[in-house]
């Protein structure tokens, strides 16, 4: 028996009683003031699985960007290292020769190392969800992002299923 077939067997019994008219009226005003208290409370008990789920979701957005390697494995700034200093020593002669010996060496290492750097980027994808209690939170996967705006969610051991 739902709360309003509650409250009308109630009315009717008041008014079997010997109720006065007038009370019987108030209570009936009383119970239709509280129905939309009532409806919204069954409305809560029986939403939608995101109301109840305190873990669940909506993605807002997703951004894809490509992040480069934090540092090279030294391959590239010894690769790079050799052959500016290969290509520097073919310039000038004498002291200026070690110079741009030098300096080819430097400059081909910090190349061969950023060189490296950007041919060991990886795929990420920053993913916002706005959680069932209001709250944003932002993920971060590997890879593209395969989740699209307004799409369901639930948090699992801190990532998206």
């Amino acid at each position: 028996m739902n709360e309003f077939s509650h409250r009308i067997s109630a009315l009717r019994a008041h008014a079997a009683r010997g109720a006065s008219a007038a009370a019987v009226v108030v209570a009936m005003f009383a119970m239709f003031a509280m129905a939309p208290v009532a409806v919204q409370a069954a409305s809560s008990n029986h939403g939608s699985t995101a109301a109840r789920c305190s873990n669940c979701g909506t993605v807002i957005s997703t951004h894809t960007y490509q992040r480069a390697a934090q540092r090279g494995s030294g391959l590239g700034i010894a690769t790079g290292a050799v052959v500016g200093g290969l290509l520097g020593n073919q310039i000038g002669g004498g002291n200026g020769r070690s110079l741009a010996t030098v300096a080819g060496a430097v400059g081909g290492g910090y190349a061969g190392n950023e060189i490296e750097k950007r041919s060991r980027t990886t795929t990420m994808a920053e993913v916002r969800v706005r959680m069932s209690n209001g709250k944003v939170r932002t993920f971060t996967e590997s890879g593209a992002s395969h989740r699209r705006a307004g799409q369901q969610v639930r948090v699992r051991n801190g990532s998206l299923h």
